[in-house]
């Protein structure tokens, strides 16, 4: 599937787009794209793997994320034969939605570092999106000027905090991605390595899928993603892993084997780099966290 550029609507009678989805499988029709727009989105049910300009990591329901213009960005549903039902909550819009010279107002000074920050991607976490995501509910009920302060108040809430994360790395070149040729190449190397993320992945071989030789894929790869094609390749094995261990009960030496891990010292290892534990710890510390959220809920 080629690389889109998402044509945005707005919502009839407001400058900004908010909508709320519910569908069976992303998979189907959330390739990687990106548009002009800010993007501020709410993960409400389902997991998988999330792609922001070179940052790729799990989702889980809860996570939020802002991004910026022309950030590259899609969400996949896990890897499973019977995938979950995927929600999200979206607001899409431009800064001129809110007048010229907004942004250069005095009060308005920690917006406008957001939004310019929000270009590196920007996962909002702990409190901050607890509070974010009751504001979203709210707004997508709201109609007329209610609507544009809603999406003040929670931007302004946003900038205001300190449970913020960077998601792209400092090598991350975003010009790069507005290449239409790029975007197909990393587009169809990100679908290979998801399919076929349980069996041996030649280098060559992929890189004769895109039209480079071995040498320029591995030039490509890192110029335009900052990860060397081996570290990426790991990074959607752990993720995948992270999702066994916590929706599956399979063992830690079988899920190492489902995710394309022959050896599991070096799936152990892979792990660990990565998540800075061992699969067992990060299955246990889960499912204690699940145990406590289901105490507190009762």
């Amino acid at each position: 599937m080629e690389p889109t550029f998402e044509n945005v609507q707005t919502n009839e009678g407001s400058s900004f787009c908010c909508f709320r989805v519910k569908c069976h499988d992303l998979n189907e029709d959330h390739n990687w794209h990106f548009h002009p727009e800010y993007e501020l989105i709410w993960n409400i049910s389902g997991e998988g793997t999330r792609f922001v300009g070179d940052s790729v990591d799990n989702y889980l329901p809860g996570d939020m994320i802002l991004i910026g213009p022309n950030v590259p960005h899609c969400w996949q549903n896990g890897l499973s034969n019977l995938p979950q039902d995927a929600e999200l909550m979206v607001i899409q819009f431009k800064a001129s939605c809110f007048g010229e010279g907004f942004l250069q107002l005095p009060e308005a000074g920690l917006i406008n570092r957001l939004l310019i920050n929000a270009s590196k991607g920007l996962s909002i976490t702990g409190e901050t999106a607890d509070s974010i995501a009751k504001k979203m509910r709210f707004l997508y009920q709201q109609q007329n000027m209610d609507r544009l302060l809603s999406l003040i108040k929670i931007l302004d809430q946003i900038a205001k905090s300190d449970e913020l994360n960077v998601l792209t790395t400092p090598d991350y070149d975003l010009h790069a991605d507005i290449n239409n040729t790029n975007l197909r190449r990393i587009e169809n190397i990100y679908s290979y390595v998801r399919k076929n993320l349980a069996e041996d992945i030649n280098q060559t071989e992929i890189a004769s899928k895109v039209g480079l030789t071995t040498q320029g894929f591995s030039r490509f790869f890192k110029k335009y993603t900052g990860l060397t094609f081996v570290k990426f390749v790991n990074t959607l094995r752990v993720n995948e892993a992270c999702r066994l261990l916590v929706r599956e009960n399979f063992d830690v030496t079988q899920i190492a084997y489902m995710c394309g891990y022959q050896n599991i010292s070096n799936f152990n290892r892979r792990f660990h780099e990565l998540k800075g534990m061992t699969p067992s710890d990060f299955r246990n510390g889960y499912r204690q966290d699940l145990k406590y959220l289901q105490l507190e809920a009762c």
